[in-house]
């Protein structure tokens, strides 16, 4: 099971918010090239970053700073935020993206999601993020009536990575995860999920490596790691056993 650590970066500094609330947000480090090198020295293969401020205004804005975070790390990034076209899409992968996260396009253009699933396939995840059961987007700032059922549905037979499934009331409140709710979208889309949101302890940590045979693929892991719940050693450990 992969450990992808979190760098959400928000007006240039890396940041954690709660539930998703921009107005809610905790600096954890001013330079997330740093917190990225600090990821790689402990072992990390893959580090998920989100531009939050993309997210929100629709466009890559702190693109400048997850360039530099791509060329000077030697570790996979996986990026979420401000993904709205298919010209985005080819410039990050050009840059040295691994894999990129769609969330508001599921919502408001499937179609285009699904050409670039097959010009990139296995290199697209879907961004699941849900508020009682409906998908979230633009930031989690405004609340679709798409529910994981209806994206299982639509993007049924396209060649896609994974899914990286966040709990939005979970996000952040430092208060365990919800296995049921990570299994039961596990059992919904009948492929792997990335699970998001609520992870507190490595007892958090090991529930999801007891259950990683019925579709756990990866944990993402912030505000604990940054508040030194959870120790990033001994989750690489955990999770590569």
């Amino acid at each position: 099971m992969i450990l992808f650590p979190a760098i959400d970066i928000k007006d240039g500094s890396c940041v954690r918010l709660v539930k998703g609330k921009m107005n809610q947000a905790t600096i954890f480090n001013k330079d997330p090239l740093n917190q990225a090198k600090i990821f790689e020295s402990k072992g990390c293969d893959w580090i998920h970053v989100v531009d939050l401020d993309g997210a929100v205004k629709g466009e890559s804005i702190n693109k400048e700073i997850i360039k530099k975070i791509i060329s000077s790390v030697d570790v996979k990034i996986q990026l979420g935020g401000g993904i709205r076209n298919l010209e985005t899409i080819d410039k990050w992968f050009e840059i040295g993206v691994e894999r990129l996260v769609v969330g508001s396009l599921i919502a408001n253009n499937s179609d285009l999601v699904k050409e670039a699933i097959n010009k990139y396939p296995k290199k697209i995840i879907l961004g699941v993020d849900l508020i009682k059961n409906n998908l979230a987007i633009e930031g989690w700032v405004k609340k679709t009536n798409l529910t994981a059922k209806d994206i299982s549905k639509e993007f049924y037979n396209c060649n896609y990575a994974s899914i990286v499934c966040t709990n939005i009331s979970k996000d952040g409140a430092m208060d365990g995860i919800d296995i049921d709710f990570i299994l039961n979208n596990i059992n919904i889309f009948k492929k792997p999920i990335i699970a998001s949101g609520g992870v507190t302890s490595l007892n958090d940590l090991q529930i999801l490596k007891d259950n990683e045979k019925k579709g756990i693929e990866g944990v993402i892991c912030g505000r604990a790691i940054y508040e030194e719940k959870i120790d990033i050693l001994k989750a690489n450990e955990l999770l590569k056993k």
